[in-house]
């Protein structure tokens, strides 16, 4: 989910969903810095990192999973993944006579357009702390355009509807939170929006699903200044390697022997201005 100028990767616009899927699989992993065994700097760098640079530090990779709705898997092993998942959305909540919140969401309402780049930061950032749509699917499609698009080498997905659902069938509502631990405006750049968060929870992977260890994300919300500023584009980027996810979600008893799991969201949110882990 990345740059200010699309590479030709993202010139189709063909969107996917949120991240682990990718991780589970240990696909499309890229060469770990040792700077990336650091939190603290992981964080830092993310909120830093001109949209054009290649990202060193974090592990690009999605969630995507459907048969539907414009999804497209590239990688026969996502495809075969998919096939574990729940049939929908509905299907994994705790009480299947309820009704999915997401059918609630008014998903043409009006656009919420002309707001500039640092306010539609502010509403991002107050949306996801309330609703952590990028583990519940409980979006804001005023915010969106309807040309948004996730897209990586394994996985394609358009509109932001279809992503919400999808990511609401991946993770377990019981479970899993998106805590931000900072959201704002790129340095350098003006049509893209930086969110660090923080994953935890689980997955509907499986009979019995699979708990997650808790990591960073750094999502990249790239805006479109033709279409009144809605965000068009998104991708994530990991703090820990795809093969450690893998292993410390199929192996738990592994997991002391990997990188240990994200530090507490308050944790977080003083190295990402600055101050001292509280002792």
């Amino acid at each position: 989910h990345t740059h200010a100028t699309p590479s030709s990767r993202h010139e189709a616009m063909l969107p996917c969903a949120s991240p682990i899927l990718l991780g589970l699989l240990g696909v499309a992993v890229t060469p770990v810095s040792p700077a990336a065994r650091s939190l603290s700097v992981g964080v830092r760098t993310a909120s830093r990192e001109p949209m054009n640079a290649k990202p060193s530090l974090w592990r690009r990779g999605h969630v995507c999973m459907a048969e539907d709705a414009g999804y497209k898997a590239k990688n026969p092993l996502i495809s075969l993944l998919g096939k574990l998942l729940p049939r929908s959305a509905a299907s994994v909540d705790v009480e299947p006579q309820e009704r999915n919140p997401l059918d609630e969401i008014d998903w043409a309402a009006p656009k919420l357009r002309g707001l500039s780049l640092a306010e539609m930061s502010a509403r991002l950032e107050a949306g996801l702390s309330e609703r952590e749509w990028f583990v519940t699917g409980r979006s804001l499609p005023e915010l969106f355009s309807d040309e948004y698009a996730f897209s990586d080498p394994d996985v394609s997905l358009k509109g932001i509807e279809p992503y919400s659902r999808q990511v609401r069938r991946l993770f377990d509502q019981a479970t899993s939170r998106c805590e931000v631990v900072s959201c704002a405006p790129v340095d350098g750049s003006d049509d893209c929006i930086r969110v660090v968060w923080r994953l935890s929870g689980g997955v509907n992977i499986g009979p019995a699903g699979l708990a997650i260890k808790p990591y960073v994300v750094c999502t990249t919300l790239r805006t479109d200044p033709g279409d009144g500023g809605l965000v068009v584009f998104q991708e994530d980027q990991f703090s820990i390697p795809g093969w450690d996810i893998l292993l410390s979600a199929l192996l738990p008893f592994l997991r002391p022997m990997l990188a240990p799991e994200a530090p507490p969201v308050d944790v977080l949110q003083a190295e990402a201005r600055g101050e001292d882990w509280p002792v």
